[in-house]
């Protein structure tokens, strides 16, 4: 049978020809879904199938419930139970029920949890014999890193039905270890009646290989209606031929090009095959049926979705698509900061919305939600605009980040535990505002104490925080559970939310939460709330409650990634942080091992599985843009490559119809008070606007308290110059970096690090902060293997794991970065300085009391060799410092004298050496190193007195020096005309 185009009129007889395999398939809004539905619901009208002998299938459990709900809503009997799940569901409650008799198990294993699987799959790597493996591996085998990807390794395998036999004639040098592996993985696993997901979806294709069991299933399901079909795998593709062997009608409905899950294993051939494979005994090609018409795309959504895939050869289209009634539009727009991309977004919402547009009609799609997701939140938050993401998981609610929250400030240290209690103290808990927030900043910054000691002192209420931050036995020793409840019992501020009648979904959330961990403590009672965060922070963690946490009948917005688009429909779309480098996102995704070779239909060279990550991303957003019925939006942030941001992205461009910029905003009305204003203000101070207007503007702000406006003396405005003093605390800490400085300039330290301003982080110190992140990452795996140093391959994979292009601006600039990153660890690993030195420690805090003053500081690394200890410090420039300078440097000097009074240090041997290592220079011949004098101690020293002096004083006069024409503070430095003016009455 060929293929038969399907029009609307044709639908009736076409949904009663149910007999036999088909592929149905249609572009967006064609109706695939309705289709199953209808045919579903004409099966049991009519008689011709019984509820219980339909099995529907879908991608997902937000898939398969929407099936389940939509059929028993247009079903004559309503009260008629329906069998809807995912493939993953019904391979469990198949197992459950014939895996006896079919595979000769004694009983159903429990499933696994992703994080179960990982750990399971490390223990069995660290007891086994490592002579078994490649050298390369073997310093990883006791490693969480390589365990993930063993287990995903074999996930796949299962995904590809790949057994170890299968995998042993793959001939690999590299996997030679893996089937043996994989054969006592799952003999154990089993034997623990344990079972992952990739075994378990395995074993009921080959629970249906057996004749019986087969025959049964097939006349109990004697029609499967799936969904969804381009997603499926390998092995769910061979479920479904097993059943139709067995005499069961198959229906399954697809769109190639919404195929965007190849990462989870998905194989868009089983969609291009699909004739074939379910061919009839007789040959005959199974019905390939297309539907012609989307009844929800207009024509300008369609064709500008249809204009990104040009030129790519998209496998498996389905044809063109008649465009539904109507009009659209899809428009383009770049910012300057992505602070102002997330307001205009929550601004245009709320026009559409108070324009009588329902929040569940609109939706913000992006890419990782990591990035951008956070500060388009908090812009709808201050709006008042309701939002959620459809399939967020419990972890991701924002109730439980401040549980999150709470956890990391206690345990955590540095930015990371500064930023938990940054959205502490401005959330939800306690709701301090954002000037305020920033003088306890600035505090903090001239007086640098504990977070613990200014919450109790400046903060209301802030001493039962101030008591958890500074105790975190509650978070790192005891049940996850218990350390939920005593965090519960000592912090008021929960009560205050929970007598809150509009928080109800926050005291659900809380609800659910708690349910969750009593479920772990059943299943480990070791795992402790610190635990919980830190696999959460996993992308595939999920905690399911049994209850939702969401009242479904609110009206929100839907905020959420590309991927979990796929099913829905709005009126509006917006596909926001639209920037090259993260969307597309073209990453290799290569593993150590290399598990994408496992499958057949993806490509082994490089530049052609480039191509393939492509076609896939753009099926990503043609799939994104046609969620919408009548308008699109796709916008970026891109600032100069400088500030770190590069260029919207290629998919940006192809639908801008000319350089795009920001929206042409000027005439729109303000929508919220403070926007009003700001819009009264700016009228007010315009000189090129009429004086009426301009006198308007100034009674509407004299009056705006009648409308919710501030009073105007409340308005900011210029303060007089101020003294210069009150910037340095009676009790100083300082460190080298700060030392340094004030030596360079004592104006620009004062305005940098005492009032916290200064320039942007640039695109050199991303890269620095990248390549510290690899060298500590891979000598930390090194020394917990017993070795000197890691080795090229490892830094190289951690690099691939911490590579983030977007700071570096997207393509092309960040593939140059990236392969400045290679080139320098890989030259620095081939010429490691000092390889026989045993490394002591990593990224080593280190102290020293000079005066009465504190000082602190960080190591990259310390070693030692022969009864000396060796300071390093890592240097990502091009260029080699000056060896005289270097010679009296004041951080490597600090961290001699510092090693020397720290008894962990000096017991391995006397702290002689400081060094800095350059690990990116270019066209040397040897690893550059340059060294420290400690004949300069003695001058370091009174160097920190001075400088300690210095700052105690509060001098901080301008030095002009040769680089002050690239001082990021020129604008208020008295030693400059345009710095000078800034002190000016």
């Amino acid at each position: 049978m060929g293929e038969e185009r399907i029009d609307p009129a044709d639908w009736d007889a076409t949904i009663a020809d149910a007999d036999g395999p088909q592929l149905v398939v249609g572009g967006p809004g064609t109706g695939k879904t309705e289709f199953l539905v209808r045919r579903a619901t004409h099966l049991i009208d009519s008689g011709v199938a019984t509820p219980d002998e339909v099995l529907l299938l879908s991608f997902s459990r937000r898939g398969s419930a929407g099936l389940r709900s939509r059929i028993q809503d247009s079903l004559t009997d309503t009260h008629a139970e329906l069998d809807a799940s995912t493939f993953h569901s019904f391979s469990f409650r198949l197992l459950e029920t014939y895996a006896a008799d079919a595979l000769g198990w004694q009983q159903m294993p429990t499933l696994l949890t992703s994080l179960e699987y990982v750990l399971r799959v490390r223990a069995l790597l660290s007891s086994g014999d490592e002579t078994d493996w490649p050298v390369l591996f073997r310093g990883l085998l006791d490693t969480t890193t390589f365990a993930e990807e063993v287990a995903d390794f074999m996930l796949r395998c299962s995904e590809l039905l790949i057994g170890s036999e299968d995998l042993a004639g793959f001939n690999r040098d590299d996997w030679r270890a893996l089937p043996s592996f994989m054969t006592r993985y799952r003999a154990e696993t089993l034997a623990d009646h344990r079972i992952d997901y990739g075994t378990l979806q395995a074993s009921a294709v080959a629970a249906l290989d057996d004749e019986a069991t087969l025959a049964e299933v097939a006349e109990r399901y004697r029609y499967v209606l799936v969904d969804e079909y381009q997603d499926t795998t390998l092995a769910q593709a061979a479920l479904l031929r097993r059943l139709v062997s067995g005499g069961s009608h198959l229906t399954v409905a697809a769109d190639p090009y919404q195929s965007i899950y190849s990462f989870r294993g998905a194989d868009l051939e089983n969609v291009a095959t699909f004739p074939e494979a379910f061919a009839a005994p007789d040959g005959t090609p199974a019905a390939r049926r297309v539907l012609t018409t989307s009844f929800r795309a207009p024509a300008e959504i369609l064709d500008a979705a249809v204009k990104l895939t040009e030129g790519l050869e998209l496998p498996g289209a389905s044809g063109p698509v008649i465009p539904a009634d109507g009009t659209g539009s899809v428009e383009t727009y770049v910012f300057d900061q992505a602070t102002r991309e997330a307001e205009w977004i929550a601004d245009e919402i709320q026009l559409l919305h108070s324009g009588g547009l329902p929040y569940r009609s609109m939706a913000v799609f992006v890419r990782s939600k990591r990035r951008f997701l956070p500060g388009l939140s908090r812009a709808l938050e201050r709006r008042g605009i309701p939002h959620a993401q459809p399939d967020s998981r419990l972890s991701d609610h924002p109730a439980v980040r401040a549980v999150f929250d709470c956890v990391t400030a206690a345990t955590a240290s540095g930015p990371e535990s500064s930023l938990a209690v940054r959205r502490l103290l401005l959330g939800p808990l306690f709701r301090l505002p954002i000037g305020r927030l920033r003088e306890l900043e600035r505090d903090r910054a001239r007086d640098p104490r504990p977070w613990a000691d200014i919450i109790e002192q400046s903060v209301a209420d802030g001493s039962p925080l101030a008591n958890l931050l500074r105790a975190p036995e509650w978070a790192e020793n005891r049940p996850a559970v218990d350390g939920f409840w005593h965090l519960w019992q000592s912090l008021p501020q929960f009560v205050h939310l929970v007598v809150d009648p509009n928080r109800s979904e926050e005291r659900a959330a809380w609800s659910s939460f708690s349910q969750v961990l009593g479920r772990l403590y059943d299943r480990d009672r070791s795992a402790s709330l610190c635990d919980f965060v830190r696999w959460s922070e996993e992308e595939s963690f999920e905690a399911q409650p049994l209850l939702d946490f969401r009242d479904q009948g609110v009206d929100r917005v839907t905020v959420t990634t590309l991927h979990q688009s796929k099913g829905l429909e709005f009126d509006v779309v917006f596909i926001a942080d639209a920037v090259d480098g993260v969307f597309p996102d073209l990453r290799s995704r290569e593993s150590l091992i290399g598990t994408r070779h496992l499958a057949a239909h993806l490509p082994t060279a490089p530049n052609e599985y480039r191509r393939f990550r492509l076609q896939e991303e753009t099926r990503l957003a043609y799939t994104a843009m046609t969620r919408a019925r009548l308008r699109v939006v796709w916008t970026a942030t891109t600032a100069g490559l400088d500030e770190g941001e590069g260029a919207p992205s290629p998919l940006l461009v192809r639908l801008a119809p000319a350089d795009p910029g920001p929206p042409a905003d000027d005439d729109r009305l303000p929508v919220t008070t403070g926007q009003a204003e700001a819009w009264l203000r700016r009228m007010a101070a315009d000189p090129s606007i009429p004086e009426p207007r301009r006198l308007a503007a100034m009674h509407s702000l004299a009056a705006g308290t009648n409308w919710q406006l501030r009073e105007p003396t409340l308005f900011a405005g210029l303060h007089p110059p101020g003294p210069d003093t009150g910037l340095a605390p009676d009790e100083l800490l300082l460190s080298p970096s700060q030392a340094g400085l004030y030596e360079t300039c004592p104006r620009r330290y004062a305005i940098e690090r005492r009032l916290r301003v200064g320039a942007d982080p640039t695109v050199y110190l991303a890269f620095g902060s990248l390549i510290h992140k690899v060298l500590e990452l891979t000598e930390k795996n090194a020394i917990e293997d017993g070795r000197t140093h890691g080795t090229t391959a490892e830094a190289l994979e951690q690099l691939e794991l911490q590579w983030d292009p977007a700071p570096f601006g997207g393509r092309p600039w960040a593939d140059a970065w990236k392969r400045r990153g290679k080139e320098a660890l890989a030259f620095a690993y081939e010429h490691w300085p000092h390889p026989g030195a045993t490394p002591i420690a990593l990224e080593h805090k280190l102290t020293l009391d000079v005066d009465g003053v504190s000082w602190r500081g960080i190591a990259d690394r310390i070693e030692a060799e022969d009864g000396h200890v060796r300071i390093v410090d890592y240097k990502t420039s091009r260029s080699r410092p000056n060896a005289e300078e270097t010679a009296a440097s004041l951080q490597l000097g600090f961290y001699l004298l510092a090693a020397a009074a720290d008894p962990d240090i000096t017991g391995h041997g006397s702290p002689d050496a400081g060094e800095l290592w350059m690990v990116a220079m270019q066209n040397v011949k040897s690893f550059p190193v340059v060294k420290f004098d400690p004949a300069n101690l003695g001058d370091v020293e009174q160097r920190l007195r001075d400088v300690a002096a210095g700052i105690a004083g509060e001098r901080w006069e301008a030095a002009p020096h040769d680089r002050c024409d690239r001082c990021p503070v020129q604008l208020v430095c008295p030693a400059w005309p345009q710095g000078a003016k800034a002190y000016q009455s």
